[in-house]
């Protein structure tokens, strides 16, 4: 018997050791996606409607294989006669998108998207601190633009990149950040992206190799697709953009 617990017990630190590897591998591949990231931007003299990007490392489109994979990068593709400001910035939280929209001396766009909050649910922000500051980001981007679309993570703790208990605790995380993120939006009129599956309703796990990104954390090109279908189903940004997908003159 003694033996037994002892093999047991050898298996679960074995396992152990194991996860935390992977996790340290996973981890470094997401730093080195993450430095060779661009933000899509767009510069377009001849545009009608202006679109400001905020955010974190979703805004960037990190593990896109290109800048127009990202979720930006297909607004501009299905809306031409836009143009597209983007500082979204890997690592960024809540706190740091507020700092980004102060940064903006313009006003006057048409559409302003912020993605953010994944970082914050990473962090263990508190809660109280998460809720003020996200609450004064979506209020500063109703000042830069006409509309305002709030989007920001799937079901942290269902990533590949994470185990138990490691996945259960970014999953109740993550669970309190988006009703935080819901209730805010809901109270200052801003239509939020829910992008929260549970297990066993998220498209991600049914390929976890054709939707996320090698570190198993950020979305791929397919990810960010899926992402962006929400976006149009769940939102006006159609109405918002529509005269936009028509370049002027043609």
């Amino acid at each position: 018997m003694k033996l037994f617990i002892l093999a047991v017990l050898i298996g679960v630190v074995g396992l152990g050791v194991y996860e935390l590897s992977m996790l340290g591998i996973r981890i470094n591949r997401g730093t080195q996606i993450a430095e060779a990231s661009r933000p899509f931007e767009l510069r377009n003299p001849g545009a009608t409607h202006r679109l400001l990007v905020v955010g974190d490392s979703t805004g960037v489109g990190t593990g896109a294989a290109r800048p127009d994979e990202s979720v930006a990068g297909r607004i501009a593709a299905e809306f031409p006669a836009i143009e597209v400001t983007n500082i979204a910035r890997n690592g960024a939280k809540a706190r740091d998108a507020l700092n980004q929209l102060d940064s903006v001396t313009q006003a006057g766009f048409d559409l302003v998207l912020v993605q953010v909050g994944g970082n914050d649910i990473l962090g263990f922000t508190d809660p109280g601190e998460l809720r003020d500051a996200i609450t004064q980001v979506l209020t500063r981007a109703g000042e830069k633009g006409r509309s305002v679309l709030f989007m920001s993570t799937g079901n942290v703790g269902l990533a590949p990149a994470f185990f138990p208990p490691i996945s259960w605790i970014y999953t109740a995380r993550t669970r309190e950040a988006r009703a935080i993120f819901m209730d805010v939006s809901r109270t200052l009129g801003i239509r939020y992206v829910d992008l929260f599956r549970e297990r066993g309703n998220e498209l991600f796990l049914n390929d976890p190799d054709r939707y996320y990104t090698p570190d198993y954390l950020h979305p791929s090109s397919e990810g960010y697709r899926v992402w962006y279908e929400e976006l149009r189903k769940q939102t006006g940004i159609v109405e918002i953009l529509g005269k936009a997908r028509s370049i002027p003159g043609r």
